[in-house]
């Protein structure tokens, strides 16, 4: 592969391929998903505590639209190791035997890591955002939150988390390959808080409280993605 170099239009083939192999396995998963809405919106619910009873729907299409939206999230969650797989194969054959076996088995950590980022974000950070934010509804207050409101904060704190999750993995490829340094990441680091912050701003509800939360895992992160770069540097072999 690498001494006969394929054509674009081979390239953009495999890759629509890769993604309709994917694509079967994502929409029957979503579909199902669909069909079983008012379980995953109980699930959902969990964190709350008891504090929400119940949703309201404000529109004829919230239901709907939400449903979408979270079947989508489902079938997304469930089927990433297809993902996964689809893209270690799309780029394999540009790589070395020995690349090769590396690129693959980092595809079961990046996995397991995904997986630890949306547990992580529905058993530890939402209960304790949903309590914060829910505990300025009290007294005369009754919180009325809409379905497709709620199901799009979920959605939108539980997926970010997976992929930052992805940072040290990320860290440790790019080191292994040469591309990334250890020394890089400490002399970024300012910079790196200052990104950290930013983007957990604009991921997370608009409020000081949520966006520390996830401001400390990801620093945590950011300084295990140091360290396992160091290793990856320090293991690094050249290639023949």
């Amino acid at each position: 592969m690498k001494d006969h170099p394929m054509p674009l239009s081979e390239h953009l083939r495999e890759l629509r391929n890769r993604l309709i192999v994917y694509m079967v396995f994502l929409l029957p998963v979503s579909v199902y998903a669909f069909f079983q809405a008012k379980q995953l919106v109980d699930i959902l619910l969990l964190p709350t505590n008891g504090r929400l009873a119940r949703l309201v729907v404000l529109s004829p299409g919230e239901a709907f639209y939400g449903y979408i939206e979270m079947a989508l999230a489902a079938g997304f969650i469930v089927t990433s190791p297809v993902l996964l797989y689809q893209i270690a194969a799309f780029i394999s054959p540009a790589l070395e035997p020995k690349e090769r076996r590396r690129l693959f088995g980092f595809v079961p950590v990046v996995l397991v890591l995904f997986l630890l980022g949306i547990a992580f974000a529905y058993f530890a950070f939402l209960p304790v955002v949903l309590h914060f934010l829910l505990g300025f509804a009290t007294g005369p207050f009754d919180p009325l939150i809409s379905l497709g409101k709620y199901i799009g904060f979920v959605v939108n704190l539980t997926i970010p988390f997976g992929l930052v999750f992805e940072l040290p993995v990320a860290a440790y490829a790019l080191a292994l390959i040469g591309v990334l340094h250890p020394s890089f990441l400490r002399r970024q680091r300012r910079v790196a808080i200052f990104a950290i912050f930013v983007i957990a701003g604009a991921i997370t509800p608009p409020d000081a409280f949520s966006m520390l939360l996830m401001v400390v895992p990801m620093l945590v992160l950011y300084e295990v993605s140091i360290l396992v770069a160091d290793f990856a540097v320090r293991r690094r072999r050249p290639m023949v």
